[in-house]
């Protein structure tokens, strides 16, 4: 029987490339998905609990997505290069923010990096501003389709996110999968200066 399953892998495989691709990806998403019992209740709960964290402090939001549509509240500071909406304060590029080291107790950065060309540097720069002991959430795509807004170079699983992460200590991170498909999961890292 495995003989013949190997059989008909290789001429899906040859012959059928986009059925071949789809089944290998649904693979790889089910194996993500078996990390964790329900990751998107344990993400859930653990980004509430970051968010509790930031009531009446200095807080720095790297991005806004769209299904939010505002800032997280009046102490967020928001920065997005190429959002134009009213409620995104500067227009900074993540790579160089003028703002003065230490100056945030939280940093939020979602569905951002992946549109980075230097992430590491980046990152060094969300750590600048970080207060000590602030608390930092990046978010970015690891399995999700091409998204060129402006540009689309990185996707990142939760183990390259920790490398990228590395100055910082780790509170959690994991995989999140923001649509009910396996084309949209997403690498999540939330840590401590």
């Amino acid at each position: 029987m495995k003989n013949i399953l190997r059989k008909i892998y290789a001429l899906l495989k040859k012959h059928l490339s986009f059925l071949f691709y789809l089944v290998e990806y649904k693979r790889a998403a089910n194996a993500v998905r078996q990390t964790s019992t329900n990751p998107n209740a344990v993400y859930a709960k653990i980004f509430e609990e970051f968010m509790q964290g930031c009531e009446n402090k200095p807080c720095l939001q790297i991005g806004v997505k769209n299904r939010l549509g505002k800032k997280y509240g009046p102490n967020w500071v928001s920065v997005d290069k190429y959002d134009m909406r009213e409620f995104i304060d500067y227009h900074y590029d993540i790579h160089d923010l003028p703002f003065e080291d230490d100056s945030f107790d939280a940093v939020v950065c979602i569905s951002i990096l992946e549109h980075v060309p230097y992430p590491l540097k980046a990152i060094q720069e969300l750590k600048r501003v970080l207060k000590p002991g602030g608390r930092i959430w990046v978010q970015l795509p690891w399995l999700c389709p091409y998204h060129a807004v402006p540009k689309d170079y990185w996707r990142v699983s939760p183990d390259g996110l920790r490398v990228w992460m590395e100055d910082f200590k780790e509170v959690a991170c994991g995989t999140y999968m923001w649509r009910r498909t396996y084309f949209s999961i997403a690498s999540y890292f939330y840590g401590e200066k």
